[in-house]
Parts: structure tokens; C-alpha cells; sequence
């Protein structure tokens, strides 16, 4: 015979049972963060059926190799007058593996914070990560790197969407590494920083030369990323997070400041 749940076992299962059914109300509940992923696999599933149509041959170009060319950001091409890059680049992926990682963490991401701030909030935030993490990437990854010719992915959105989460909930424990929101937003940032200026092409003297020596020995493949686009977003996560959390100015709020000025204009007797 089973023995009957405790109160505290029973008050446990309904704090978890809240908690995921909360979950489930975010993922449907969330117009924009849906919207953008929407977004981005139409934009991915477009040249990749249109490859399976009509599939490419010797005098016909890949399409979503032609799809990553328009849209994608390179240095050579904004400069030659292409200036929608630093918007269109998060749009396009270099592969399905790259959409879905990337699309699975927005949706995880998006949905909760969509759920605290609004979805005009997102869209607002998902742009402006897009866009400095574009510009981040033409001021600090070096024109002849080979690995990072063309920028293309939405990981700028995910890293912002990650570090304003941290930022609105610095107190909260973030699993699997079990740190605070606040450390886990800073030490993205720094990371990050730390990565752009580790750059073996980049004219940062010892940094630059660590850097080569880890990718080299330790790390083959870590510039192939572009960590001041991720910069980028980061620092848009962090602060959209301390713009939303600002003061709000209200009536008693104005009111002491009236009367603190009132005090200031008095007579003195």
C-alpha cells in the first residue's frame, strides 16, 4: 500500500506543476518572440526549397549561398553601399543546425521575457541587438580574417534576450551553472569583451598573441565565431535590463521635489 503524500510533498508537486504550466502559458502567449522565429525560418526555408526545386548545378549558383551574400554582413560589401547588412545579417544562418540553435534559444528566452516586459519591448530589443552587434562586428573583427568574411545569425538577439533576463532577475539562480543573474549577465559581457580583444588579428600586442597562441594549440575554432557581434547584443541585453528598471517618476515623487525646491526659494530670517 502506498503511504499518503505529505502537506510539504504535496505543496512541493503543486510549485513544480505551477511552475511548468506558467512555462506552457509563456510559450503561447508570446506573439512576438513567435513572430520572429517565424521570420526567420520562412527567410532560411526559401532558398533551401528553392535548392531542392530547382537544385544547383555548374552555371547555377546555390540560392542560399546567394541568400547569405545579400543578406549576410561583410565589411567590403557595407562599404560598397549594401548599409541594410547590419540588420539583415541576423535573418539568414549558414546552416539548419545554426537556425534551430538559435531559434530554440529565442523562443526559451523571448517568451519569458515576453512575458515580463511586453512584446513591443522585444521587437525594440531584438533590433537594436541586431544592429550593434553588426556594427560591433565592422569595428572590431579584422577585415582579412578568412573565418569571419560574412557575419550571418541571430546569436546577437539570443546573447540580448539572455543578459536582459540576468539583468531583470539579478538575485535569481540560472541552472546548469548556478550562479546569480547578476554574475552570469556581467560574466557574459567580459567574456565576450575579452574574446573580441584576444583576436589574433586585431593590434592588441599580448592579448593578440595569447589569442593566437589558444587558437593554435587549445581552441582551433575560436575566432571562427564572431564574439563582438555577441559583445554587441550582450550590452544591449544589459542595458535595455537598467533602463527597464530605472525609477519611475510618480506623483509623490514630484511632489517632494516641489516641496524640496519650495524650501530652497524660502526666505531665510
Amino acid at each position: 500500500m502506498i503511504p499518503p503524500a505529505s502537506p510539504d510533498t504535496l505543496s512541493a508537486m503543486g510549485r513544480t506543476s505551477g511552475r511548468i504550466c506558467r512555462g506552457f502559458r509563456q510559450l503561447r502567449n508570446a506573439p512576438a518572440t513567435w513572430q520572429l522565429v517565424r521570420t526567420l525560418v520562412i527567410i532560411q526555408a526559401v532558398p533551401v526549397i528553392w535548392n531542392l526545386i530547382i537544385p544547383p548545378g555548374a552555371n547555377s549558383p546555390d540560392k542560399l549561398s546567394q541568400a547569405q551574400t545579400l543578406l549576410g554582413l561583410k565589411t567590403s560589401n557595407f562599404l560598397a553601399g549594401d548599409f541594410w547588412q547590419p540588420f539583415t545579417y541576423a535573418l539568414i544562418h549558414g546552416n539548419r543546425l545554426h537556425l534551430i540553435v538559435n531559434a530554440a534559444a529565442i523562443v526559451l528566452l523571448g517568451c519569458k521575457i515576453e512575458h515580463i516586459v511586453g512584446k513591443q519591448t522585444v521587437r525594440l530589443v531584438a533590433l537594436l541587438a541586431a544592429l550593434a552587434g553588426g556594427l560591433l562586428f565592422l569595428l572590431l573583427t579584422p577585415y582579412s580574417n578568412p573565418d569571419l568574411e560574412t557575419l550571418v545569425g541571430s546569436s546577437a538577439i539570443c546573447l540580448a534576450f539572455l543578459v536582459l533576463l540576468t539583468t531583470l532577475a539579478p538575485e535569481s539562480r540560472f541552472l546548469p551553472v548556478f550562479v546569480s543573474g547578476k554574475s552570469l549577465g556581467i560574466g557574459i559581457i567580459l567574456a565576450n569583451l575579452v574574446f573580441t580583444l584576444l583576436n589574433p588579428e586585431l593590434p592588441t600586442g599580448p592579448l593578440a598573441r595569447f589569442g593566437a597562441h589558444l587558437s593554435e594549440n587549445l581552441f582551433p575554432g575560436l575566432f571562427k565565431v564572431s564574439h563582438a557581434c555577441h559583445l554587441g547584443g550582450a550590452l544591449v541585453g544589459y542595458i535595455s535590463g537598467k533602463y527597464l528598471l530605472r525609477p519611475r517618476v510618480t506623483i509623490e515623487s514630484l511632489r517632494h521635489a516641489r516641496e524640496k525646491r519650495e524650501r530652497k526659494t524660502l526666505p531665510k530670517g
